[in-house]
């Protein structure tokens, strides 16, 4: 795989609302309208030594160009939250297979609160530990595990990417894409702001060609510039039917290659695609999945997390798909390959 945007995906995750503000559960577990208190806090100011939000958004940042790589394993996050189920993690792991499906490990890393979006490049995986508040990262062979990595902008953190550079991550606690360098230094708060109530909930997040890309609770696939300017909250609506009583399906995981956009629809239970100028939607480009949370793709395959405890497998046309590539996972849902 060469990729120079390296993306992460997550699976569905109750949307936090703000003080005095209602909001919306979106999860692997419900679809319901409830309540939820505020979590931490955002004053917009950069961490650990970074520049401001306000310098940021006006530099734009140049991504390292990333080294040959070939892929190898696929990672996913087990938090065990199955459809329908109570909103409580019960397998806090991140499992790991050899790209042919073989070799399956259900507990490369233990002891996360909520694993979520999943992230890997370089000698490292990242991912969001949701209930947590925090960006986790160990290397790919799951030592030198940090579960605290970064805390500062992190918000019900969900999806996770990187340009090589930057460590970009979607909140849905503050309505917000924060980014901080790989070190975990110069953390940017509220470096993209995704709208002003729940209908600007980012989930899943990735990035590529000088873009990131977020789906949002509102049914959408927005875009901005690397650098934080030209957001687009509609740059594909077409992307599955919301009903007049939960958001469904909510596009959750989230990939980007060269010649297409894919996302996850829970409710619908597909994936959908469009080309990476935002035309030719089709919200059920890939059929029979089940309750679908993150996206990835190489350059021969595209992968999902099944909620029925599988990772899935296609042709990158949709043709072939194996609903059970990889068996044995406990509700995944960031997916990754590296």
């Amino acid at each position: 795989m060469k990729e120079t945007d390296v993306t992460g995906s997550r699976n569905g995750v109750p949307t936090p609302s703000l003080s005095r503000r209602s909001a919306l559960f979106a999860g692997a577990s419900v679809l319901l309208a409830l309540p939820l208190a505020a979590c931490g806090s955002d004053d917009g100011k950069s961490d650990k030594g970074g520049q401001g939000d306000k310098a940021a958004s006006s530099a734009a940042p140049s991504a390292a160009a990333t080294p040959p790589h070939t892929a190898t394993h696929v990672y996913w996050a087990n938090n065990g939250i199955h459809k329908n189920a109570a909103l409580k993690a019960t397998a806090h792991t991140i499992g790991a297979a050899k790209l042919d499906g073989s070799g399956a490990s259900q507990s490369l890393l233990s002891g996360i609160d909520y694993p979520n979006g999943l992230l890997a490049y370089g000698d490292y995986l990242y991912w969001t530990d949701t209930f947590a508040n925090a960006i986790g990262r160990a290397k790919v062979d799951g030592s030198e595990m940090n579960k605290k990595f970064i805390t500062a902008g992190a918000a019900f953190p969900v999806g996770i990417a990187t340009d090589g550079t930057y460590l970009y991550w979607a909140n849905n606690g503050t309505f917000t894409i924060s980014r901080a360098k790989l070190d975990g230094t110069g953390v940017q708060k509220k470096f993209i702001t995704t709208g002003k109530d729940v209908k600007g909930t980012p989930n899943g997040l990735a990035l590529k060609g000088g873009y990131v890309y977020w789906t949002t609770v509102s049914n959408t696939v927005a875009r901005a510039r690397t650098d934080g300017s030209e957001v687009n909250t509609d740059f594909v609506t077409d992307t599955g039917v919301q009903s007049d009583k939960v958001l469904s399906p909510i596009p959750v995981g989230l990939a980007v290659d060269d010649h297409y956009i894919y996302w996850a629809n829970q409710a619908d239970e597909t994936i959908g695609r469009a080309k990476v100028d935002g035309t030719g939607a089709d919200k059920k480009f890939i059929t029979g999945v089940s309750f679908p949370g993150g996206v990835a793709v190489d350059e021969q395959y595209i992968y999902w997390s099944n909620n029925n405890d599988a990772i899935g497998r296609a042709d990158l046309d949709g043709g072939n798909p194996n609903q059970k590539f990889i068996t044995g996972a406990h509700a995944p849902a960031g997916l990754a390959i590296w």
